[in-house]
């Protein structure tokens, strides 16, 4: 790949590291690296996982913060070439090698109400049947996929209307489906490093951003913005992967044991995110309340939806040949789901 000498060069920085640290007789060391600095939702999910599996097994995890070994599409590379075990593929970039899974950048598939979401990304059949075929075919083991939280709009003014979003610079990740999905909204949007984003909304670079609120506050976006959108268009959607050839080489009880642990840590972080983007967002409003939290109505929302809708064009044709039969599968899942949770 383009990156392979930058791989590689990562690879031996750590095998040296370990070489140099470990002790005569040392542990198993498995490496699992996050696309999120400590504290995140990603971080918290990692630390369940390491305390879980090292209860069972004499390993040691090491969990590595965004940055210390490259960007998200780095550690996925890694991941996919065996340098790292564990990593988090966010489909923003991940659509980059596996075009299908952006079906979770879609807005207005998801439930508003979280156990549907939950019983779905627990146990679709899109996910687990169909694309994570795909996922095997880059050298990735896909073990769960986990809402991260609503993504929520900023911005300095009120967005309500498609009007609002006239000339209105919306900082996207590197993805050309959500570029798509928000000039449909009428919105420009601009693709700017996560790193960046703070300096690009203090220099008027980007006008607003999408993040779930934890993000908001633990990169200190809020500090450039006014008003929150919180208008639940999708969570912000995180898939746990691991190396596929390595996974392939462990004993059957470390296999079934780390796929019963990946469960076990969705089912953890599902009460954990809400839990926290509630809290970050009341740390927020309280360090600077003049802060507005803004709640569409269902007609406005539905605005949006409806303009949206032939984004669905464009990700089918992105993602053939397998995008429709994801794509239907999920939605009748989740229109399952939401009878079955109904009340």
């Amino acid at each position: 790949m383009k990156r392979f000498g930058k791989i590689a060069a990562i690879a031996l920085v750590l095998v040296f590291v370990i070489g140099i640290l470990s002790p005569a007789v040392a542990k198993e060391q498995w490496k699992f690296a996050i696309e999120e600095i400590t504290g995140s939702v990603q971080d918290e999910f990692a630390q369940f996982f390491k305390k879980k599996i090292m209860e069972k097994l004499d390993v040691d995890i090491e969990i590595y913060p965004v940055g210390v070994l490259g960007d998200s599409e780095d550690l996925t590379e890694q991941t996919m070439n065996g340098v790292l075990h564990f990593t988090m593929a966010s489909p923003g970039h991940l659509g980059t090698f596996i075009p299908v899974v952006r079906v979770f950048s879609l807005p207005f598939i998801w439930s508003d109400k979280m156990e549907v979401n939950k019983e779905v990304m627990k146990n679709s059949v899109a996910i687990y049947g169909l694309l994570e075929k795909e996922y095997e075919k880059h050298n990735l083991k896909l073990l769960g996929v986990f809402p991260e939280g609503w993504q929520v709009w900023t911005a300095n003014k009120p967005l309500r209307t498609p009007d609002d979003f006239k000339n209105f610079r919306m900082r996207i990740m590197g993805d050309p489906l959500l570029a798509e999905i928000y000039r449909a909204y009428g919105a420009n949007a601009v693709q700017i490093p996560y790193p960046d984003l703070y300096s690009a909304l203090q220099l008027k670079l980007a006008d607003g951003n999408i993040q779930p609120y934890f993000a908001h506050e633990e990169m200190k976006f809020y500090e450039q913005q006014d008003y929150f959108i919180d208008i639940r268009e999708m969570p912000f959607v995180a898939t746990f992967v691991v190396s596929l050839p390595w996974f392939q080489g462990l004993p059957d009880e470390q296999k079934k044991l780390i796929e019963e642990i990946s469960k076990e840590t969705i089912d953890f972080v599902f009460d954990m995110q809400e839990k926290m983007n509630e809290e970050r967002l009341q740390k927020m409003l309280k360090i600077k309340p003049s802060l507005q939290v803004i709640i569409p109505t269902a007609e406005e929302r539905e605005v949006f939806k409806k303009l949206s809708l032939p984004v669905r064009d464009t990700y089918l044709k992105m993602a053939e040949p397998y995008g429709k039969d994801v794509l239907d599968t999920l939605v009748k899942e989740l229109e399952e789901a939401e009878k079955k949770f109904a009340k």
